[in-house]
């Protein structure tokens, strides 16, 4: 048990370190005017060509969901859930995350000061990078993952609930992409700072809880 713990904390570091790596990698293409933003200056002009009304009203629906609105009060229903069931584990790790993660993209957002794409669709203030949205939504997913995978038995159902969580993370950023409110890299970003963060926040876990209840199963 604990050679599988210890491979499963190494998985973690990995994912820590790797996720951590490309957030800076894509901060010094910024700072440096860097290839990537060629790529960024490319998907920025060719996202009108697939616009539509229909199309643009779906996608702001979408987007609002994980909004800062539609983020809390997931996050009330989710922590209202787990009083309920007394997973006060589980909620601890989950608020850690969820805030911790809040105020950390605000913090690099006033310090990066990178201006949204001159063609977006929808008013939206603030600063670019990294995209809110797409932290948000990858702190929330593997929250969740986290959480949950733990009640269920098979590594296929697992395995299943991971492809669920992160493809909702993907949608999100696809219409930060499409309604031009951030640049491709922002969203990269907001998902490689959501990964670094959770997989900090559960290195550091089972010192904080006596409890211990998230386990990493193989």
């Amino acid at each position: 048990m604990k050679a599988a713990q210890a491979r499963k904390r190494k998985v973690l570091i990995g994912l820590n370190g790797l996720s951590l790596f490309l957030f800076f990698t894509i901060l010094y293409n910024i700072l440096t005017n860097g290839s990537l933003l060629m790529i960024d200056r490319w998907i920025s002009a060719e996202v009108p060509d697939i616009q539509s009304p229909a199309l643009t009203e779906l996608v702001v629906f979408i987007t609002n969901i994980n909004g800062m609105l539609g983020s809390a009060i997931f996050s009330i229903l989710l922590v209202s859930f787990l009083i309920y069931k007394k997973y006060y584990a589980d909620l601890k790790f989950y608020l850690f995350a969820f805030l911790g993660a809040s105020v950390l993209f605000v913090v690099i957002k006033l310090l990066v000061e990178r201006a949204r794409p001159a063609l977006k669709i929808i008013n939206e203030q603030g600063f670019s990078f990294p995209s809110g949205h797409s932290t948000m939504s990858m702190v929330i997913a593997l929250s969740l993952y986290f959480i949950f995978a733990d009640s269920i038995s098979s590594r296929a159902g697992r395995i299943v609930l991971l492809v669920v969580a992160l493809l909702w993370p993907i949608l999100i950023a696809f219409t930060r992409v499409y309604l031009n409110v951030h640049w491709l890299s922002d969203t990269l970003a907001g998902f490689s700072l959501g990964i670094f963060w959770v997989t900090l926040v559960l290195l550091f876990y089972p010192y904080w809880s006596h409890k211990g209840k998230i386990e990493f199963r193989s």
